[in-house]
C-alpha cells in the first residue's frame, strides 16, 4: 500500500483516563461521557475529513503548492477535486497555474462541469488571456452542455476583462467583428440574465466610453423587474459624470436614497457618488453626500479631498485634510491623501504651510516615497522656492521619469535657463524620456543650448527629416535610437507642431 506524501490527519480524540476504584477506563470518541449532573450523554460522532476539505483548507491557508502535492498523489481525481484545486489556485492569485490544471484535466478526459468552466474563465479574466478564454468558450459550445447562469456570467466577465486592448491585439482583425460587438452579442444570447450580468454589461459600456448606452442598459434592467444593487450604481455613476448631466445624477442618487440605508450608507456607493458630483463640479452636493455618510474609509476621504483639489478649491481641500488627521474614523491616510494635500498647498502657494506639511511627512517617515517627493518638488517650485525643490531632488535616493521631468519643468517655470539645459542633458544621457508637457514648454535658447545643439547638428538635421518623411523607416529608427538629438532639434527650431511630432513618434514606438 503506497503512502501519500501528505497523509491526512485522522481526527481522533486521545483516550481519557479516569481513576475510579483504582481502575482505568478508556472512553472512545463515540462513548458516552458523564456530565456534571451525573447524567450520561452521547457526543455526536466526528465526521472524517475528506480530501476535498483538506485541499480547500490548504488553499485557504495560502499553501496551494502543498495542496498540489496532495492532489498529485490522487490516482483518479473526480471532477469535484479538479474544481477544488483549480479554484484554490485562483483564490491564491495564481491564474496561470489554474489554467494549466484545466488543460491537464482535459488531457485526462475528465468530465468538466459548469463550475470547471466558470472557474477557468475567471482565471482567463484575471490573467487577461483572451485567446485561452476564447478556447474555453469553444469547449463549452462543443460540450453541448446547457450553459448555466454562472457560466454565462463568467463568460461575459472574461470578455469584458480581456477586451481592453486594441482590436488587433485582442484578436479581432475581421471587419465584421470587433471588441465592441462581442460583449453585447454574448449578453444578448444569454437565456436568463440576473443582476450580475446587467452590472457587467453596464460597466463594459462605461469602459468603452458609451455612457448613454450604459444608462440605457441600467434603465432596461429596472424595466425587466431586476432590482439594482450597490454595484449597479457604482458602475453607472462614472458614466453619468462623463456625460456631464447633473439632472440625471440627481435622479439616480435619489433612487439610491429611496432604496434604503443598505444602499446609501455603503462606502463604495458614497465614494462613487462623491466622485460623480465632484466631476460635475457640484461640490455642494458632493459635500452633502460626504457629510451624511455614517462611515468613511480612506477612499471616501480621498475622493472628497481630491474633488476640492480638482475644482481648484485648495483651502477647502486642506481644511478637510486637517479634519481627516483628527478624524475619529481611525482611518489610515495613504499616499493619495498626501499627494492631494501637497497639490492643494502648491495651489495656495503658501510657503509656510508647505514647509509645515513637509515637516509632518518627515516626522512620520512618509517623505520617502517617490510619488510624494515628486509632489513636494512641485509644491516648493510653485511657492517660488526652487532652491528647496532642488535640495529635495538631490536628496532623493531613487528618481524616475516623473522626477526628472518635474525638476526640469520647475526650472523652466522659474526661468533658470542654464539649469534647464544641464538637467535636460543629464536626463537624456541617463536614458530618461522628456514628457510632452515639458517638450511643449518654451525651453530657453541661449549659448549653452546652441553649443549643445551644434555638437549634434548633423544628427538633428537627419531626425527632423522624419517630419517631412514619416514613412522613412531609417529616419524613424534614428529618432528611436537617440532621442537626445530630437530634443536638440526641438530646442533649436522651437516649432509649434512639436507636440504632433512627439505623439507620432510615441505611437510608432508603441507599435514596434
Amino acid at each position: 500500500m503506497s503512502t501519500s506524501p501528505l497523509p491526512l490527519p485522522i481526527s481522533i480524540t486521545p483516550p481519557i483516563h479516569t481513576h475510579n476504584h483504582n481502575k482505568t477506563s478508556t472512553l472512545s470518541p463515540n462513548s458516552p461521557s458523564p456530565t456534571q449532573n451525573g447524567h450520561i450523554t452521547s457526543d455526536p460522532p466526528t465526521k472524517p475529513r475528506t480530501i476535498r476539505y483538506r485541499l480547500s483548507q490548504l488553499c485557504r491557508e495560502g499553501q496551494p503548492h502543498l495542496a498540489r502535492q496532495l492532489f498529485d498523489a490522487i490516482p483518479r481525481p473526480t471532477t469535484v477535486l479538479w474544481n477544488t484545486i483549480i479554484i484554490g489556485f485562483i483564490c491564491n492569485s495564481m491564474p496561470d497555474e489554474a489554467i494549466l490544471l484545466y488543460g491537464r484535466m482535459r488531457s485526462r478526459s475528465s468530465q468538466c462541469d459548469p463550475y470547471t468552466y466558470s472557474s477557468t474563465l475567471k482565471a482567463c479574466a484575471d490573467s487577461r488571456q483572451l485567446h485561452i478564454g476564447k478556447a474555453v468558450h469553444c469547449h463549452i459550445v462543443r460540450s453541448h452542455l446547457h450553459p448555466s447562469r454562472i457560466v454565462c456570467n463568467s463568460l461575459l466577465n472574461m470578455y469584458v476583462s480581456c477586451l481592453s486592448l486594441n482590436d488587433d491585439e485582442a484578436g479581432f482583425t475581421e471587419p465584421s467583428l470587433s471588441r465592441y460587438d462581442i460583449v453585447p452579442k454574448v449578453f444578448d444570447t444569454m437565456p436568463k440574465r440576473n443582476v450580475v450580468a446587467w452590472n457587467t454589461i453596464i460597466s463594459w459600456y462605461v469602459k468603452i466610453n458609451k455612457f448613454e448606452e450604459a444608462l440605457l442598459r441600467f434603465i432596461m434592467m429596472m424595466k425587466t423587474g431586476i432590482k439594482p444593487t450597490v454595484v449597479s450604481f457604482v458602475n453607472v455613476f462614472p458614466g453619468i459624470s462623463r456625460m456631464g448631466n447633473a439632472r440625471i445624477a440627481n435622479v439616480l442618487y435619489g433612487l439610491l436614497l429611496k432604496l434604503g440605508s443598505d444602499y446609501v450608507d455603503d462606502m463604495f456607493a458614497v465614494s462613487s457618488a462623491v466622485f460623480m458630483y465632484a466631476e460635475l463640479a457640484c461640490l455642494k452636493f458632493a459635500r452633502k453626500v460626504f457629510d451624511n455618510s455614517l462611515e468613511r474609509n480612506t477612499e471616501v476621504w480621498n475622493t472628497m479631498i481630491g474633488g476640492y483639489v480638482q475644482n481648484n478649491q485648495p483651502a477647502e481641500a486642506l481644511d478637510l485634510f486637517l479634519q481627516a488627521l483628527e478624524s475619529r474614523d481611525r482611518i489610515v491616510l495613504d499616499d493619495v491623501t498626501f499627494v492631494s494635500a501637497l497639490t492643494a498647498a502648491s495651489q495656495l502657494q503658501q510657503l509656510k504651510f508647505s514647509e509645515q506639511l513637509h515637516g509632518y511627512l518627515i516626522k512620520n517617515s512618509l517623505a520617502v516615497h517617490i510619488i510624494l517627493l515628486n509632489a513636494i518638488i512641485v509644491m516648493y517650485s510653485r511657492c517660488n522656492s526652487i532652491e528647496t525643490s532642488f535640495k529635495v531632488f538631490n536628496a532623493m535616493l531613487e528618481r524616475d521619469n516623473v522626477s526628472w521631468n518635474t525638476m526640469v519643468s520647475a526650472l523652466v517655470q522659474n526661468g533658470l535657463d542654464d539649469e534647464v539645459v544641464e538637467s535636460a542633458k543629464l536626463l537624456i544621457n541617463r536614458n530618461h524620456q522628456l514628457s510632452i508637457t515639458v517638450l511643449s514648454m518654451k525651453l530657453p535658447v541661449d549659448t549653452g543650448v546652441a553649443n549643445y545643439t551644434q555638437s549634434l547638428q548633423k544628427d538633428a538635421t537627419d531626425r527632423m527629416k522624419f517630419v517631412e518623411h514619416p514613412q522613412d523607416d531609417s529616419i524613424f529608427k534614428l529618432v528611436c535610437e537617440s532621442p537626445a538629438s530630437f530634443l536638440s532639434a526641438f530646442v533649436k527650431s522651437q516649432k509649434a507642431h512639436v507636440r504632433d511630432i512627439v505623439a507620432d513618434i510615441e505611437t510608432r514606438s508603441d507599435s514596434t
